[in-house]
């Protein structure tokens, strides 16, 4: 991929929401990341510092668990990440945590904490999908922008350790990304 001048790159890292949807005691914290996290990242994360462009962004998805009426209901429920399974047996495991009655009536999924997709080639971007649990929406919003920005942080770590072939300074990467959640935390 070659850059021109009328198509800059990308910040290296953008955080969207997979919906909208949340509990209320996450929707600050949410709105942070479109207000202020995502145009901080913009401004202080320069691409060109890191490597090539065969990486241009990694695309982090939150996936919030979520009640908005009885019939639209989403809880996320977190496995051991040991246990490795396909999406196939994620029913089946919750089937043996819970009765299929409070998983209907709780609206309740198992989901992996982290889903990192492959590097695509033509666009150099990489999907991940981070997921969170109901009792997060509980915590404070200091405690929320600190419980995301270590699960950002092990993406990054984790696709580093899958990248070392490309030339890309993950580490620098990384230290930049830590100090503007540093400063995104502390908001």
């Amino acid at each position: 991929m070659t850059e021109t001048n009328d198509s800059p790159r990308p910040t290296p890292i953008q955080i969207v929401r997979t919906l909208d949807n949340c509990y209320p005691g996450s929707r600050a914290t949410l709105d942070s990341i479109t207000e202020q996290l995502n145009p901080r990242l913009q401004a202080d994360l320069q691409p060109t510092r890191y490597g090539d462009d065969t990486l241009r962004q990694i695309i982090i998805n939150t996936a919030m668990s979520f009640y908005d009426d009885f019939h639209c209901k989403t809880n996320y429920i977190i496995p051991d990440e040991s246990l490795r399974l396909r999406q196939s047996d994620y029913y089946d495991t919750l089937l043996t945590m819970y009765s299929e009655d409070r998983i209907e009536r709780e609206g309740l999924f198992l989901r992996p904490r982290f889903q990192i997709g492959p590097l695509n080639k033509l666009t150099g971007l990489i999907y991940v999908t981070i997921v969170f649990e109901k009792s997060f929406s509980f915590m404070s919003c200091k405690e929320q922008k600190t419980t995301m920005s270590q699960y950002f942080l092990t993406v990054i770590d984790r696709i580093s350790m899958r990248k070392k072939k490309y030339t890309y300074d993950f580490q620098l990467l990384r230290n930049d990304f830590k100090r503007v959640l540093d400063w995104w935390i502390d908001l």
